[in-house]
């Protein structure tokens, strides 16, 4: 029989073909049939509902985390060093009035000036803690934040707590009436050396001495004790002084009380003339120019009236035969004159007189008047000027000596005179004598002066000054007109007279 073989062939007796065994009918495949699951919207659902649960019990957690300190401080919050962690508004408010009782009370300050103390307690200051400075910022900490954000802050406190101090409050009023009590018991104005002058006295000059003034530096005085008052312990601020010295010490007052300038010359021999200008003299002695001050002769002296002392006598100044009430004065400003501009003062106003006079050289006298001539000078040093004048009996009439004391910024003082004489005219003038006291008829010829040069004058004056430099200025440029002879004619006819009839 025919044997089938591995690979599906039958093996046909020997010496016959082999043959193909035929393939047999594949089966037919079963149709499998597709399980049923969950669809997309199932998936979503369940992913939705997961993390809607996951939220809920994050915003639990959160919420159970965080809700205690809906209304409390949260933790972390240290005030003084001592925890709020807990307390409602209320108790932290409390907890601050009993540490107020407990730290401030017995607390004390003082402003210190120099050696005195002034004392202020706690209570004339009003000193507390500030509930509502203190608390509002502390208790405002995650308390507008939603829970999450609560919960971080929350977290962040535990590693990295809040150490917060507590603000004070004070009433400065009272430290401020008490600065003003200090200012006024410790300022004071400073005090120059004085010198008075006597010039009727052997030594002429008194002096008292300086005193320093003090000056209390209160700015920035409330700011220390505000400092002191919030460290939370007793203490004190301090209210610096300053001392202002004295501008002149009595020791520069003696060492620069010395002679400026010495001027002497005689008045003259008319006692009509001495006595004016011994009247006006006596009204300059013993003033004082302060520094920088200016002396007016004219203020000085006063008016000249018979009610002021004066007196009529001639007025050389203004030419012959003129005379008034006061004449003779110009001999006093002339002296005051030459004397200030020997003492290096600085002549404001100077007048020269109407013609050369016999009493000074041209260029040096100084001509004053009621109707507004004034002799004007300054103190150009930082010291008080003093002027003494003494009018003593000489050979033949008196004499006037004039004096200036004060603080000697020079070494020298020189004058130089540039002149040029300006001849007479050639031809004389002739006067007619109306009342007749010198000449009576029209053919008298009566000298009434001889002719006189003028003269051209410009004055200099050089001061060597202590450090040595040399200044120049021009005191005056005059001019004197010269005088021709001159005679005195009379009015009257020689054949009106009854000698001729």
């Amino acid at each position: 029989m025919p044997a089938l073989t591995s690979a599906g062939y039958m093996v046909n007796e020997p010496g016959k073909p082999q043959r193909k065994m035929p393939k047999k009918p594949d089966k037919p495949r079963k149709t499998k049939k597709k399980r049923k699951g969950p669809g997309k919207g199932t998936v979503i659902a369940s992913v939705v509902f997961l993390t809607a649960l996951l939220l809920s019990v994050g915003v639990l957690y959160l919420y159970l985390t965080t809700r205690e300190y809906a209304t409390t401080f949260m933790p972390g919050l240290f005030l003084n060093g001592e925890s709020l962690e807990g307390m409602t508004y209320e108790e932290a408010v409390a907890k601050l009035k009993v540490m107020e009782s407990q730290n401030l009370t017995d607390l004390s300050y003082a402003f210190e000036c120099g050696e005195d103390a002034y004392p202020m307690s706690a209570q004339e200051l009003a000193v507390g803690y500030d509930a509502q400075a203190t608390l509002d910022e502390l208790y405002q900490i995650g308390r507008e934040q939603n829970l999450f954000m609560r919960y971080l802050t929350l977290q962040e406190l535990r590693r990295k707590p809040v150490m917060a101090k507590v603000v004070f409050r004070y009433d400065l009023a009272p430290a401020e009436a008490l600065l003003d009590r200090i200012r006024e018991e410790h300022t004071a104005e400073p005090k120059d050396a004085t010198v008075s002058f006597d010039p009727a006295s052997s030594s002429f000059f008194t002096f008292t001495d300086e005193a320093d003034g003090m000056k209390v530096q209160t700015n920035g005085a409330l700011e220390k004790l505000k400092a002191v008052i919030e460290s939370g312990e007793s203490g004190t601020a301090e209210v610096p002084t300053q001392v202002i010295p004295a501008k002149m010490t009595r020791a520069e007052l003696e060492q620069n009380m010395l002679i400026l300038g010495r001027v002497e010359f005689p008045l003259g021999n008319d006692p009509l003339i001495i006595e004016n200008a011994e009247t006006a003299l006596l009204q300059l002695s013993g003033r004082r120019i302060e520094p920088g001050a200016n002396l007016s002769f004219n203020e000085t002296v006063g008016p000249r009236s018979e009610e002021s002392g004066y007196v009529q006598a001639p007025e050389e100044a203004y030419g012959m035969d003129v005379s008034g009430v006061g004449g003779g004065i110009c001999r006093a400003s002339t002296l005051l004159y030459q004397t200030a501009v020997l003492s290096g003062l600085d002549i404001v106003e100077r007048n020269p007189a109407a013609v050369q006079v016999s009493y000074a050289q041209p260029g040096d006298e100084a001509t004053v008047s009621d109707q507004g001539l004034d002799l004007i000078i300054r103190n150009n040093t930082q010291y008080p000027v003093f002027l003494r004048c003494r009018v003593f009996e000489t050979e033949g009439g008196k004499s006037a000596c004039f004096e200036m004391f004060g603080a000697r910024n020079f070494v020298t003082v020189t004058l130089s005179h540039e002149t040029e004489v300006l001849p007479p005219p050639d031809e004389p003038v002739y006067l007619r004598d109306i009342s007749g006291q010198y000449a009576r008829y029209q053919t008298d010829r009566v000298l009434r002066n001889e002719a006189m040069e003028g003269v051209h004058v410009r004055v200099t004056r050089t001061i060597l000054s202590n450090d040595l430099t040399e200044t120049t200025d021009v005191l005056s440029d005059d001019r004197y007109e010269p005088i021709p002879q001159c005679y005195w004619v009379g009015t009257e006819l020689p054949e009106q007279t009854g000698e001729n009839q």
